[in-house]
């Protein structure tokens, strides 16, 4: 990074179905001492109860809190709100970014439009998604609604909400875990509110995970979340998986996320972020958390038959097999592909 260059913002996002208690949480980080130069973008200042927060409009939508953090309004543009803020980033002196979704968003064209905004490309990092879920009715949620499930299944790290008018049934935890496996669940009241809130740098991704078939649940019939593992691999493969993937399902992509083990690193694991069509540039961590260099990714699918999935993934990046190609017959011409 060359020394003019101020580092890359953070930007965590923070969803959740209808009732699941997003401003509470919101209300609770903001006065934390960690979240002191956070700049935070809501829906709408009457949605969203931080009245006793607020202390003087900066310009239009802009507002200080305060604690000190920076509110704007997304009134349906989040790639406006976005963008002013970064624009006015020495200014307002922010180092990190809280996007509160609606409770019928999905969170992956959130993503997705965090990683396209001109504002943000190269400007930005995603520090992770926050899921919000409410422990009485969630299972409701879930079964009702698509972006339920999605909320849930993109998420780096999951808090239940509400334990203390009800814990979590056997059946919310059975579909949290089919929906993502690898996401840690917690009670939100027993969390502490610090920087690390949305499982930046995914190294939540990196721990062992249950195989996606032993959860599965009649009535997440299409989301599937596979995990693909290996040790060091070779970034032209890993590459050209990805590339392959996004070429064959990127529509129904909703995320892949995880950490991988490459030969001219690793030491350094290697961040892999993807939404669809769009691979989010790589970036390395200091070390690994704990255990040997290893590959381990999770993908996302809605509608895709996971056995597919594994399949793709052991030709590039598993071991030769009688009647499968391998990595040299599904690269075009040997390429390195995309972190080649």
């Amino acid at each position: 990074m060359s020394p003019d260059r101020p580092a890359a913002v953070p930007v965590g996002i923070l969803t959740g179905f209808l009732g699941a208690g997003k401003t509470t949480l919101l209300n609770r980080m903001l006065a934390a001492p960690g979240f002191g130069r956070t700049a935070v973008i809501v829906n709408e200042f009457g949605e969203v109860g931080l009245d006793h927060l607020l202390v003087e409009a900066v310009t239009g939508d802009m507002l200080v809190l305060t604690t000190g953090c920076i509110c704007c309004a997304a009134r349906g543009d989040l790639l406006a709100a976005v963008d002013g803020l970064m624009a006015r980033r020495a200014t307002l002196g922010f180092d990190h970014i809280v996007v509160e979704t609606t409770g019928l968003a999905d969170p992956g064209p959130v993503l997705n439009a965090l990683l396209l905004g001109p504002g943000l490309a190269g400007n930005s990092s995603i520090d992770g998604v926050l899921t919000l879920v409410s422990a009485p009715d969630g299972a409701a949620a879930l079964a009702g609604h698509a972006e339920a499930g999605h909320q849930v299944a993109l998420a780096d790290r999951i808090l239940l909400s509400k334990c203390d008018l009800a814990g979590p049934s056997p059946e919310l935890l059975s579909r949290l875990a089919a929906l993502n496996p690898t996401a840690p669940v917690a009670e939100a009241r027993a969390v502490a509110m610090t920087r690390d809130l949305f499982a930046a740098d995914a190294r939540h991704t990196a721990r062992p995970a249950p195989d996606h078939r032993h959860h599965h649940h009649a009535a997440d019939a299409r989301i599937r979340a596979v995990v693909l593992r290996a040790g060091v691999l070779e970034a032209g493969r890993l590459g050209a998986f990805i590339a392959d993937l996004q070429g064959r399902h990127g529509a129904a992509l909703l995320r892949l996320k995880g950490v991988a083990a490459l030969h001219h690193a690793p030491e350094r694991p290697t961040v892999v972020q993807a939404v669809g069509h769009l691979l989010h540039p790589g970036r390395h961590l200091d070390g690994w958390p704990g255990g040997e260099p290893r590959t381990e990714l999770v993908a996302i699918l809605d509608g895709v038959d996971a056995a597919a999935v594994t399949a793709l993934w052991d030709g590039y990046c598993g071991g030769p097999a009688i009647d499968r190609p391998d990595a040299a017959a599904l690269m075009p011409d040997g390429g390195p592909g995309l972190f080649g």
